[in-house]
């Protein structure tokens, strides 16, 4: 039985209290989100969340942090099956138009991997995609 509370322990995630004191202090002087994390040291950044949304709730007044509510979009993984996945959202940049249906020529050297987006010709006005080429 002392084996199993161990194992128990070991298992369990410690939460991060919330310091209220601290954590309104760090907001009012400007830090951000990944400051005010390693400084409380809040796992995440949806507990992060939660304490400010606690301590919006407390003080009745509006807290921006920065950097609290930014995704990392630009940054694909492969899943669990192996499958890279590419959005919208990681091949946008200012000036960038894509669209449904847009196809892209893949080239893979080493460690990159390129995209180049096939334009149609404006002369053909076929809904039907052009056959795609294996490189």
């Amino acid at each position: 039985m002392g084996k199993k509370n161990i194992e128990e322990s070991k298992k369990r995630h410690i939460e991060s209290k919330f310091d209220e004191k601290l954590l309104r202090e760090m907001i009012l002087a400007g830090n951000t989100a990944d400051e005010i994390q390693v400084a409380l040291r809040v796992v995440s950044k949806q507990s992060l969340r939660q304490h400010v949304l606690k301590l919006i709730s407390i003080d009745r007044k509006f807290y921006e942090v920065p950097g609290l509510y930014v995704r990392n979009l630009k940054r694909p993984m492969i899943n669990f099956k192996g499958e890279l996945r590419i959005t919208k959202n990681m091949l946008d940049f200012p000036g960038s138009t894509y669209s449904q249906n847009d196809q892209f020529e893949i080239d893979i050297d080493n460690e990159r991997i390129l995209l180049q987006r096939i334009k149609d010709d404006p002369d053909t006005e076929s809904d039907e995609p052009e056959p795609h080429q294996a490189i």
